[in-house]
């Protein structure tokens, strides 16, 4: 995962869990039952796991180009 991918994660899961939990306390207040804005966060968080967790190729389209290692001669100790 690169780091627009971390950033793209970071967003669908605030963005899923608030989603459902403002749901789910509108239904909640609605109905006037907690258990429901419970079930709907809980729901959201577990679709947010799916969502996020694995390492899905939508989070690896930006790949780092890294920099090739420096080779530096190390000196020999000749006065042993």
């Amino acid at each position: 995962m690169d780091f627009e991918g971390q950033k793209l994660a970071e967003y669908i899961y605030q963005y899923t869990i608030i989603i459902f939990g403002v749901i789910g306390w509108i239904i909640g207040f609605i109905k006037q039952d907690f258990s429901i804005t419970f079930y709907s966060v809980a729901l959201g968080t577990f679709l947010s796991l799916i969502l996020c967790l694995p390492n899905w190729k939508i989070y690896c389209q930006h790949p780092l180009s890294w920099q090739k290692p420096i080779v530096q001669s190390t000196p020999t100790d000749k006065s042993k």
